[in-house]
This record gives structure tokens, sequence and C-alpha cells, in this order.
């Protein structure tokens, strides 16, 4: 039976792939058919503020919660380690996407949004990499008594 803490991992990667796929979807729809732009009127800095606050903002939060509240688990580690991975796979494919829109003014936040997101990735990745190795070497200096 799965802890709290390993539930709550397995929250913060779907929150982290949910964001990961309206952000290329959003900015798949920013570059509109053929690359002519969008054909109905958006603001890109509210629409995508939304989606960070309905799931990157909860991902983070929750993966720092997640490390706390779980007591000795590999499985959390190791799922708060994946999800920073794709969130820093996911926000340099963004940044591919970023130069295509030409229809569009972006503010420089939404532009310069992936990389701030990438270093969030890296936080998570040495996050549950460092728990990862506690845990082990707990686990072996417990084995070891």
């Amino acid at each position: 039976m799965l802890r709290a803490g390993e539930w709550l991992s397995i929250a913060v990667l779907g929150l982290v792939v949910l964001f990961i796929f309206n952000s290329i979807a959003f900015f798949n729809f920013l570059i509109g058919p053929e690359g002519t732009g969008p054909t109905t009127t958006v603001e890109p800095s509210t629409a995508y503020l939304q989606f960070i606050f309905i799931s990157l903002a909860p991902a983070i939060g929750l993966s720092f919660f997640t490390n706390v509240l779980s007591e000795g688990s590999r499985l959390s580690s190791l799922l708060v380690l994946v999800s920073g991975i794709c969130l820093i796979f996911g926000m340099i494919y963004i940044t591919t996407l970023i130069p295509m829109i030409t229809e569009i003014d972006l503010p420089s936040w939404v532009i310069y949004a992936p990389w701030v997101f990438s270093i969030f990735g890296i936080i998570m990745v040495s996050m549950g990499y460092i728990n990862y190795r506690k845990r082990m070497y707990m686990s072996t200096k417990n084995s070891e008594i």
C-alpha cells in the first residue's frame, strides 16, 4: 500500500505532465495554423498565468512538501526526480516553440518563463536525488546495525 508522500509525489508528476502538455498546446495555438497566428484575439500573459497557477505552482509546492512528508520512501524521491527531469526537457522543447510565434508580441516574462521553470526542474531533480541518496544511506546504515 502506498503512503501519503508517495501519493503526493504521483500527483506532482501528474501536475508537471499536465503543465507541459498545456504549455505545448498553448504555444502551438499561438503559432497558429501554418504559422499565421491564432484566428481569435488572445491575451497570452493572462492565459499562461492561469496554466502556471493551475498546474505548476501546486506541483512545485507539493514537491517540497512531499520530501518532508515521505519518511524513507525511495519511490517518492524517484518520482520527484522524474518530475524534475520531465519539467526540464518539456521546457527545453517549449523554448524551441517560442521563436515560431510571429504574429503576437509576447511579454518578456512569457518568453523567459520556460528558463525559470527549468531552474525549478533542476531544484526538483536535486531534491529528489539528495533524498534518494539519503534514504539509501539510512537503509544501509540501519541494515549494518
